[in-house]
């Protein structure tokens, strides 16, 4: 089939992600005309500037002209986290192709009609996991899939970021409980627990959990900002009321272990995911910090053998079709890993099936656990998940 037209609801750095990632793949499908159409922004400079930089045609300042245009087809809505569920519920009812970034919503009682939505929609639609499409983890899970690392045993997952270290960073809507739900735990700790259920499974149980705010309060900026920039502050201040740092114990269905950790103040990580996955036959290993290749190491006879490097090549997955430049130890990062997502998910989107890789209903599972770590750290208990339909 072929798309008419393809928006953006919201101009901030993940929205040029999205829309850096369609003007590199939007051609690819249907006969190829496919207009990046609109930009939408309350912020009209913003949204002009993102339009201009990736080739959208259109602004506009209300997502629900975007929503209710005949002409518009594909959304990725990518607002703060408190406006997930009420747009990404609007598109589905229209009957768009939605991808909605991660969290999903602010808790899994939210997050659960946008699911049901999603399974009755004639439309096709996912969450933002584009780290599922990092080559060297898609091998992992290859190789965990089929055996190679025996049972599985232990997973650790730590997403580390250091925007948040800065004391003289303003305040914003990331900071408050109301609008970002947990704070580390939500904003990058909704892509900790996906890895982990995306390489071991469905999670049982929550352990124990601790959290921590380690800046308690910020200035507020004198104008509006978005991002993570440096911006004039006024004298005023506000209260910081969700973590900083939170961290938690887990068991899998399949009996095996987790520890995941989320940090947004992790000062000389910048956006860092390290993950390693151990079996009764081996240990893999990977760090984005070292986008080229990913350690592996397997017992041999008995005998433990030391870590190998297993480099991105050809033969890694998406790298032959869609990488620029699909050569041996050629990094690939997070721009290509993010247009990988949107190339399968216009793909899914044109031949009408499910888009399975990050669905909906993995932003809801998702979703399920994070409040069980939240509930965990705040009653200082064990907390089961109940997988229920």
């Amino acid at each position: 089939m072929s798309f008419k037209g393809i928006a953006v609801v919201g101009a901030g750095m993940i929205g040029a992600a999205h829309a850096a990632a369609y003007r590199q793949f939007a051609h690819r499908f249907g006969d190829g005309s496919a207009k990046l159409d609109t930009v939408c922004d309350v912020n009209g400079d913003m949204a002009r500037t993102l339009a201009t930089n990736w080739g959208f045609e259109r602004t506009a300042a209300d997502w629900k002209t975007v929503i209710a245009d005949p002409d518009i087809d594909v959304v990725s809505v990518c607002l703060p986290n408190y406006l997930h569920t009420e747009v990404t519920l609007a598109a589905l009812h229209a009957g768009k192709h939605v991808l909605c970034e991660k969290p999903l919503a602010l808790d899994a009682a939210s997050a659960r009609p946008v699911r049901d939505a999603a399974r009755s929609a004639s439309s096709i639609s996912g969450t933002v996991f584009n780290y599922r499409r990092i080559p060297a983890v898609a091998d992992i899970k290859a190789r965990i899939e089929a055996g190679e690392l025996g049972k599985p045993v232990q997973i650790s997952v730590l997403f580390q970021c250091d925007y948040a270290a800065d004391p003289l960073l303003p305040h914003s809507w990331r900071y408050e409980f109301a609008k970002a739900g947990p704070g580390a735990l939500l904003d990058v700790g909704t892509h900790a627990v996906d890895m982990m259920r995306f390489l071991f499974g469905d999670i049982s149980e929550v352990v124990g959990a601790v959290s921590t705010i380690s800046i308690a309060e910020r200035r507020l900026p004198v104008s509006p900002t978005s991002g993570h920039e440096h911006v004039e502050l006024s004298d005023a201040t506000a209260k910081v009321d969700n973590d900083d740092v939170m961290s938690g114990l887990v068991r899998f269905v399949n009996g095996a272990q987790g520890y995941v950790s989320a940090s947004r103040v992790t000062v000389g990580t910048g956006n860092r995911l390290t993950i390693e996955v151990t079996g009764t036959n081996g240990t893999a290993r990977y760090s984005t910090e070292f986008p080229t290749y990913f350690e592996f190491a397997l017992l041999d006879d008995g005998s433990a053998r030391a870590f190998r490097k297993i480099a991105n090549s050809p033969r890694s997955p998406n790298v032959a079709s869609l990488a620029a430049v699909p050569h041996d130890l050629v990094s690939v990062g997070y721009a290509e890993w993010f247009g990988f997502m949107i190339h399968e998910f216009l793909d899914c989107a044109d031949k009408r099936k499910a888009f399975a890789n990050g669905s909906i209903e993995d932003g809801y599972r998702a979703a399920q656990v994070l409040d069980a770590i939240h509930r965990s750290s705040t009653e200082k208990s064990s907390v089961e998940v109940h997988w229920t339909d």
